[in-house]
Order: structure tokens, then sequence, then C-alpha cells
């Protein structure tokens, strides 16, 4: 039965494995990148930082704050370290983070110096997401061909890489790019591969999406019912697969579901669903803009042009064309529909000559129209005339453009779903597939545990067997009998001697936290909340609390992990800077060779040699201390060097002499027994030794000890 609960489980997690595996990087990593942050250094330390703000990127919750905040911190020491690899990709971070704020100028800035930076480091990989991101803020600016341009270099390297994720990126950003020009076919093409790709990789999250970027380019060609589909589709690939569009803040669909019943002048369903948008992302002004446009169908003009004037000025700045042209229509149609065309000029002049410059015949097709009306109701009937015949002309090739991809896409739409169909079957045979493996494996595990079993029953039997002959042997001489008990004797030594270890260990791990430790800490924390620092009193709660956890859990086990002694020592020093109202620093140095999670050691045989230095050293020193703790590994050995340049062992006697507190000393009095009994035990070998330090003058200037733990691996753990 074990057995078999062990190899569900293996299972179990197998599968778990292959479902994260077929996400965006979890979220989970981000934890794990910022406990590993504090251990790193130099180049380390700039590429942990990248890391974290690049995790902060992916769909479908995207922060960009948090991109911004860390890669500021990584811009910052790449440039005091002088590391160009990392200085280039904090630059590309903080573009990204100034695209998804719609700050367009700010982003190419960041991008385009990031750029030459990446090519002279030889990071094509860098290359490849720093153009795809540069290319879709061109995109933003209405620069289509140079972005174009910038998305098709971010292919070719993203390809030489095999970076997927990258390439069905870049492959959607054309697709938008080919529907903004009016190019159809080629915006369906890369559409489709992109939405192929993501189902090929289980890619939840962004098959959801391509889902509804492919009704996007419906929604663009004028056919709304099949956008319609489109997004219907998507949200429930979504809601099947996990995605909480609330938390995500993720508006895909019920936003440009509403933009695209607007389209159709279903006024009622358009608000239903913009309304519940705006629930989704209170915040994304695309969501306001369409809610804007849905009230001036409304007739509700004041609320809407309160909406479309308050971004302009940043849209201006930031060259947003792409959203500029829409809101300037939209203000120009509020302001001519309540019968102000000279207020409404301005304004559908300006979104003409940015759209007529970009060839956004959508857009020159409306503001045309909308010029020759307000021309009209000015009298200027020349002006009018030729924006009605440029509307014309412009309307008959967008409708004609719209017509025959319709009218061609019939044989398309149906390839394109035995595509999806071939994809989907692969996936079923592949699951299949897997699930037989799965249980040929669990077979096998059953019948080798079932060998292993029969074997071990075998032992045993004739374990007893040859025991019981054993037994008769020795009874038939005295001599046998009282060799017999004086083994009985010696195994009762033994085992008391074992029972007395254990006991002194466990004393050593209590008495680390001593009465005096806790009266003081709690001391602190009423002194912080009587002078009304609850904060601050909440803040030394906290670690006080998490550390005498850590204690009591870590007492439990023979070994723990490097990584979790390191955390409780932290936790520790911590606790002791903040009650000595930072007296002195510290520090801990890993080598780059130490892998804290894969080193197990006996617990708490660190932090009395730290308060030991603290307490004897460090407290009675005039000027700021600091306490040095340097980690490295040599030939299975863990060598810790505790350093500190504290007063000196003479002089912390003598001050101990005169002092109440003798009691400080008993931790590494204990912590002494129990290397001794580690040696003697042969688990584990450990010694220690203390030097003195003296400056140039022969003064005392500090301590130094030396530690060495023979450590076991996670293999010899389990």
């Amino acid at each position: 039965m074990l057995v078999l609960k062990k190899t569900g489980i293996f299972i179990l997690q197998i599968c778990c494995i292959l479902y994260l595996a077929a996400q965006h990087p979890a979220r989970q990593k981000i934890d794990s990148l910022k406990k590993l942050l504090p251990l790193k250094q130099g180049t380390q330390y700039i590429d942990c930082l990248n890391d974290l703000s690049e995790e902060y990127w992916w769909p479908p919750r995207v922060y960009p704050d948090s991109i911004s905040m860390w890669a500021d911190i990584a811009y910052k020491e790449a440039e005091n370290n002088n590391y160009p690899s990392g200085l280039a990709k904090a630059g590309m971070h903080l573009g990204v983070s100034a695209i998804y704020r719609k700050n367009f100028v700010t982003a190419e800035n960041y991008l385009r110096t990031a750029l030459p930076v990446f090519d002279s480091v030889h990071d094509e990989n860098g290359e490849g997401w720093c153009n795809l991101w540069l290319g879709q803020t061109l995109y933003s600016e209405n620069r289509f061909t140079e972005a174009a341009s910038c998305i098709r270099k971010s292919l070719s390297y993203l390809t030489r890489h095999n970076n997927n994720e990258g390439i069905g990126k870049a492959w959607a950003w054309l697709s938008f790019l080919y529907a903004a020009t009016g190019n159809y076919d080629s915006s369906f093409e890369y559409c489709t591969k992109s939405l192929l790709l993501r189902e090929t990789m289980s890619d939840h999250v962004c098959v959801a999406a391509s889902l509804a970027n492919m009704g996007y380019l419906y929604r663009s060609a004028g056919d709304y019912e099949d956008a319609l589909s489109y997004y219907r589709q998507g949200q429930q690939y979504g809601t099947l697969h996990g995605i909480n569009y609330y938390t995500a803040n993720w508006n895909y669909f019920e936003e440009p579901i509403g933009a695209t019943y607007q389209l159709m002048h279903n006024i009622d369903s358009s608000l239903y669903y913009l309304q519940r948008a705006m629930q989704i992302d209170p915040a994304n002004q695309m969501t306001k803009i369409s809610f804007g446009e849905a009230l001036l169908l409304k007739h509700q003009y004041d609320s809407a042009l309160a909406i479309f004037l308050k971004p302009l000025g940043n849209y201006r700045k930031e060259n947003d064309a792409w959203d500029l042209m829409r809101i300037l229509l939209d203000a120009g149609k509020a302001f001519e529909q309540t019968n102000q065309p000279a207020k409404a000029l301005p304004y559908a002049q300006e979104g003409f000559l940015i759209a007529q410059k970009a060839n956004v015949k959508p857009y020159m097709v409306q503001l045309s129209l909308l010029l020759a009306r307000i021309y009209k109701d000015l009298n200027k009937a020349d002006s009018a005339y030729d924006f009605m015949r440029q509307y014309v002309a412009v309307n008959d090739s967008v409708k004609n453009q719209q017509f025959f991809w319709r009218l061609t896409n019939y044989k398309k739409q149906d390839d394109f779903k035995k595509q999806l169909a071939a994809v989907s079957l692969l996936e079923k045979d592949n699951k299949i597939k897997d699930d037989a493996i799965q249980r040929n494996i669990l077979l096998r595990n059953i019948l080798t545990a079932g060998v292993v079993f029969f074997i071990l029953l075998a032992f045993i039997v004739y374990r007893v067997i040859d025991l019981r002959r054993e037994n008769e042997r020795l009874e038939k001489t005295k001599l046998q009998y009282a060799l017999d008990k004086e083994l009985a004797k010696n195994e009762q030594k033994q085992s008391a001697l074992q029972k007395k270890a254990a006991e002194l260990e466990m004393q050593a791990l209590r008495s680390q936290m001593n009465p005096h430790f806790i009266f003081n800490c709690l001391s602190s924390i009423n002194s912080f909340i009587l002078k009304n620092k609850t904060e601050d009193a909440s803040h030394y709660l906290t670690k006080f609390s998490r550390l005498i956890r850590m204690v009591l859990n870590n007492s439990q086990q023979s070994y723990i992990s490097l990584d979790d002694e390191l955390e409780t020592l932290q936790l520790y020093l911590d606790m002791e800077k903040l009650r000595f109202k930072n007296s002195f620093e510290y520090a801990l140095n890993l080598s780059g060779n130490i892998e804290v999670q894969a080193i197990f050691i006996p617990p708490l045989l660190i932090q009395p040699f730290a308060e030991n230095a603290i307490w004897h050293g460090l407290m009675h020193k005039q000027e700021k201390g600091l306490l040095m703790l340097d980690f490295s590994i040599e030939d299975r050995v863990l060598n810790c060097v505790i350093t500190d340049n504290g007063i000196g062992r003479e002089e912390a006697a003598l001050v101990k002499s005169k002092s109440s507190e003798k009691q400080k000393s008993m931790g590494l009095k204990i912590t002494t027994e129990r290397l001794n009994l580690l040696n003697n035990d042969g688990g584990c070998e450990a010694s220690f030794t203390i030097e003195d330090l003296k400056d140039e003058s022969g003064n005392a200037s500090g301590t130094r000890v030396r530690l060495r733990i023979g450590y076991k691996t996670l293999n010899q753990i389990l």
C-alpha cells in the first residue's frame, strides 16, 4: 500500500509538472527570486533583479510599476558595475513598462538605447525581444513600415534561438500591422500561425489572446458576427483553462465585444459588456473611451466629451498616434453633433492628417465624412465637396477590400478549422500515449515493488532462521551466555549515550533562544508601543514570532538545509541589530559554488558563534561594529568564517567579570559539546578554531572563528 501511495503521489507530481510547463512563467518564481536576491552579488545580483522585472510583464496580469521598480534598481547597479548586458536588459524592461503605460516616446528612447548594447555583447535573444517591443511601440505611433521591419528582425533572432514565446508574439503583432493597413490576407495568415503555435505549446493564456486577436481581425474587416464568435470562443477557452479575468484585470473580451456591438448599432448590449469591462479593469483607458463612444450614441455628449478630452494631452506628448486618431474622431463627432462645428473642426482636421499620413483607411473614411459634414455646417461648400469626394473614394476602396476578403475567406476558414482540429487531435493522441506510458510506469513500479517485497520477505525469513540457530549455539556454553550479557550491557550503555547526546542537542537548540533574549525582545516591542511606534512594533514582533517558529521547527530535525539555517541566522541578526539600535552591520557572503538548498547540516550550529561575536565583541565597541560571515565549500566540508571587529576576547573577559550577564557563554559551551557528540557519533565531522585579531600596533581588533562542518547531500538525507 505504501508503494502504491508513493507511486500515485509521483504520478500526480509529474502531472502537475506537465501542467505548469504548459503555462506562462509561474508567478511562484517571483518568491523564489526574491529569496535568492540577498544571496547574490555583483553581476549575479543584477541578473536576478532583471529576472524579477521580467516576471512581471507576462500576461494575464501585467504590473508596469513592478517592472520599472526592479528594472530601475538593476539599471543603476549595472551602471555602477559597468555591466553592459545587465544595462541593456534593464533598459529594455524600462521600455516595456513605458509601453504598458502608453508612454511611447519614453519607451522608444529606452529600447533604441538598449539595442546597440545587446548587439555589442552578442545577445541575440535580447536583440530579438528588444526589436519586438520596439516594433510594438512604432505600431502605436502609426509608423507601420518601421514597425514591420523591427518585428521581422526580431523573428530572425528569436527563430534562431527557438524562442516560441517571442515568435508567437511577433506573428500576432504582424497580424495587427496588416489589419491596420487593410491587408487582411496577410493579417489572417500571421494570426493563424500565432494561434496554431500557441495551441502546440499548450500556452492557454496566449491561445485565448490569439482567439481575441482573430476577433479583432474580423472586426477590422467588417465581419462583426464572426468577430463576436471568436471573442466568445476565446472567452470560453480562457474560463475552461482557469483564467480569472477579474483577478487578472484581463480585458481581452468584454471591451472588444462591447465595441463590436457599437458597430452593429446594438447600444444596450454594448453598454452591458462595457460596464462589465470597467468592473474587470477600472483603470483601462481604452475601456473608458469605448464607454464614452457608447454614451455618445446615447446622446450624452457632456459625459462623453469629458472622457475623450482627458487623455488628449498625454497622447500627443507620448505620440500615441493610434489611440489619438480615435479620440480626435470621437471629440469631433461630439462637438459636431452638439451644433459646434467650429470647435469640431480642429479635432477632425488633426485626426484626418494623422490617419492620412499613416494611410489608415478606416479612420480616413470616418474623418473625411465628418469633415464634409462640418464644412457643410460652416457653409464651406467647396471644402465639404472635396472631403465628400475623398470619403466616397476611400470608402469604396475599404468596402471592396473587406468584401473580397470575406468572399475568399470561406475556404481559408475551412482550412483553418481543419488545422485546429488536427492540432486538437494530435493533443488527444499525445494524451492517450501519455496515459498509456503512465499506466505502464505504474504497472512496472507495482511489479518492482512486489519483487522487492518478496526478496525482503525471503531475507527476513532466512534471517529469523539464522538467528534462531545462532541463539541455540550461544545457549550451549556459559561463556557464550556471559558474552551475550556483556553485549547487552554495552548496548544499554550505547543507548544511554545516544539518549544523553539527544538530550544535550535539544538543550543546546532550545538554549539558543534564552529567556534573556526573549525578555529583551519583548521589552523592545513594549518600548515601540509606548512610543506609539506601532508599525515598528508590528514589524519587530513579526520577525520575533517568525524566528521563534523557525527555531522550534528546526529543533525537531537532525539536519536542515543551509538555506533554512541562513534564513534563521538572518532573522536572528536582524533582531539583534534592531534591538541594539543598528550599532553594528553584518554581511553574509557565499562563494559561487554553494547550492544552499542541496547542503544539509545540523541545525543552529552557526548562530551561537554569531551571538558570541555580538555580545562579547561588538556590543561593547564604541564605534559601529561589523560582523562578516563567509561561506565556502572545500572537499565536502562547509567552511564558515565568522569575523568581527569587536573589542577582542581579553577585553571581553574583563567586561564579563564585571557584569552579571555571565550566562551568555552557555550557547558556545553547549555548541562545543554538540560538536564533540557529532564527531564521536560519526554522523558529521565538525570543528572550530578561534583566532584573536590584532591591528598594526598589536592592539586587539576583533576575533575570527573558523568553523568546519561536514555536510550531507539531499540524496543522503533522503
